[in-house]
């Protein structure tokens, strides 16, 4: 996915603006201290802040492809690791991080498969993935029911397992949150 510009960035940042869709991806995730997080998709930096505020700033990373949103994110949560790429990109090492989540991010992926097989991969073993997005009833920005049994059916296929979906009101919309572990032995 080629990321926003910088007009364009401020924009979505401005009329996209929803902490509690954050908290309710954030709470999904269960985090604690001493986990080491990644968001991928961070926008302008709202989930990664409440993240940070768990975990501290020197163990929450993020990643997004516009690198407007990655200067606002460094701006909101200095200390945090906060670099420009793709879910299909993440630019750290193999089981790096405990937790990694995405909030109205993965329906942006060019490639879908392989964010999901390059996010497992830096997913440390034991480690949780927590993939939020808008339930919709057709494909547009968020996922429909048939897009999650997609999802869910290849997260188990690159073996991860306790594979569950957690449907969360936000506002007057529902947030669908797909939810697995990467096992501590393949």
């Amino acid at each position: 996915m080629t990321g926003f510009g910088a007009v364009g960035a401020r924009l979505y940042a401005w009329f996209n603006r929803h902490p509690e869709a954050n908290r309710a991806v954030v709470d999904v995730a269960a985090l604690r201290p001493g986990d080491h997080v990644l968001e991928v998709g961070c926008g302008p930096g709202v989930g990664l802040e409440l993240a940070a505020r768990v975990v501290g700033a020197e163990r929450a990373a993020a990643v997004d492809p516009s690198e407007t949103f990655v200067a606002m994110a460094r701006k909101r949560v200095p200390g945090a690791d906060v670099r420009v790429a793709g879910a299909e990109d993440v630019p750290f090492d193999h089981a790096t991080f405990t937790a990694i989540y995405t909030l109205a991010s993965m329906h942006h992926w060019s490639d879908r498969d392989a964010g999901l097989a390059r996010l497992i991969a830096v997913l440390a073993p034991g480690g949780r993935l927590v993939l939020g997005e808008r339930l919709l009833d057709k494909p547009g920005h968020g996922i429909t029911p048939v897009q999650i049994d997609e999802v869910t059916a290849r997260l188990a296929a690159l073996g991860q397992t306790g594979v569950r979906t957690v449907e969360r009101r936000v506002g007057r919309r529902t947030l669908a949150v797909i939810v697995s572990e990467r096992p501590f032995q393949a």
